[in-house]
């Protein structure tokens, strides 16, 4: 598995003005064929698919020269297959008793698909040792090569527009990296994720975190006062809302590049790289979503699984539950349970360690259990009896019928 390749495009301003007309007759293809599928379930309850609003984008092609007719065949049918996607989320959803999550009419469509290698979107040599990227009925778009490509043929190509920036989001199509050796890794380590210090590991190193959004926020909060102050449908006010996408693209690029440095390290040093199995969906809903989208937990974990599986080591995500709670020496469970105050886990096996590592340590040692090789037991058997659970009592066995001197008695 090879990570997409994303690349700065740097449009003429006929090939942009051209990219701008194109994703506006996506937008209006997707929400012709979203009212279309509306109606014909609202009026005589008939359901549709996926091949009547094909059927009809092959008819407006034929008389719509000027308009869809100049968009690549692919590129329409590639929209028209993620409003079908979405429908199909949509089902899925509502038959597993989820948010239905109905979709949506557009107000706007940033990016644009390319789903076939068969020549539409290919990187050229240009003059004087630049690069240029050939798309069918647009023409060759200058492209920033920044990075050597895999060895492969383009799958796809999506061109995306983030605020007055171009990108091309280019994948290969590469062999299956080998899967990693049976044998026992030789430089493992657990990372702790947290808030006050981004990663702990199991071998005592802390990652500090960032802060980008913290940092950027007093900026974010003035550009996004001007672009309300302006008047709406304004030159100014589009101005304002490019300098506002500036901001947050930075925040954006400044997160990401940290991360793969941060993951890069992770992925030179050690063979194997174990995480918690967090669900992050709560965490953005709680008490500190803005510090949980800032420290970019999942951006971590994806950049590390995709980077270990192109060099063939080991990612590893274990449970969460009682990583903090139980001591990583003896694998006493904590009475009484640690609170979010509490920094050192004290155990009576002499162990005291800061609470970071502690859980860091613990995720090591669960991750064993889950890989060839390794040790099979991922933390060691508690010491002492159980605590107490609230519920009912069960007997643990039943009592046999009275022997004759208990009866004599």
């Amino acid at each position: 598995m090879h990570p997409p390749s994303k690349f700065r495009l740097y449009p003429f301003r006929s090939q942009e003005r051209e990219f701008r007309r194109q994703l506006e007759e996506l937008r209006f293809l997707w929400n012709h064929a979203l009212e279309r599928r509306q109606e014909a379930w609202r009026k005589p309850r008939r359901s549709t698919s996926h091949v009547d609003p094909c059927r009809d984008l092959a008819r407006r092609r034929a008389y719509d020269t000027d308009g869809t007719g100049r968009i690549y065949g692919h590129v329409a049918q590639e929209t028209l297959a993620r409003l079908n996607d979405a429908f199909q989320h949509f089902f899925r959803r509502v038959k597993a008793g989820g948010e239905p999550g109905f979709p949506r009419f557009k107000r706007e469509v940033a990016s644009m698909c390319y789903p076939d290698s068969n020549g539409s979107a290919t990187i050229v040599p240009g003059r004087n040792g630049t690069w240029r990227l050939h798309l069918s009925m647009v023409g060759d778009l200058p492209i920033k090569v920044h990075r050597s490509s895999p060895e492969g043929r383009v799958k796809t190509c999506t061109v995306k527009r983030e605020g007055d920036r171009w990108f091309a989001v280019l994948t290969y199509e590469v062999p299956d990296p080998s899967l990693p050796p049976a044998a026992p890794p030789i430089s493992p380590v657990g990372v702790d994720l947290g808030f006050a210090r981004l990663a702990t590991l199991s071998d005592g190193q802390v990652v500090e975190p960032p802060k980008v959004l913290r940092r950027f926020e007093a900026r974010l909060s003035r550009a996004n006062r001007v672009v309300f102050r302006r008047k709406g449908g304004s030159h100014r006010r589009e101005k304002a809302g490019v300098r506002l996408a500036r901001c947050h693209a930075k925040v954006r690029d400044q997160r990401r590049d940290f991360a793969h440095k941060v993951t890069t390290g992770w992925v030179r040093d050690h063979d194997l790289v174990a995480f918690e199995d967090t669900d992050l969906r709560p965490r953005m809903e709680g008490a500190f979503p803005k510090s949980t989208a800032d420290a970019g937990w999942g951006m971590l974990r994806q950049m590390s699984h995709c980077k270990e599986t192109r060099r063939s080591g080991r990612h590893v995500e274990v449970p969460t539950k009682g990583t903090t709670q139980n001591c990583a020496g003896c694998g006493r469970l904590h009475d009484p349970p640690l609170m979010l105050k509490d920094r050192m886990c004290e155990c009576p096996c002499d162990v005291r360690l800061d609470r970071d590592l502690n859980a860091a340590r613990n995720i090591l040692a669960r991750a064993f259990c889950a890989v060839p090789g390794g040790t099979g037991e991922s933390t060691p058997v508690e010491i002492g009896p159980p605590p107490h659970r609230k519920g009912r009592r069960v007997r643990s066995k039943k009592r046999g019928p009275p022997r004759d001197s208990e009866v004599a008695r």
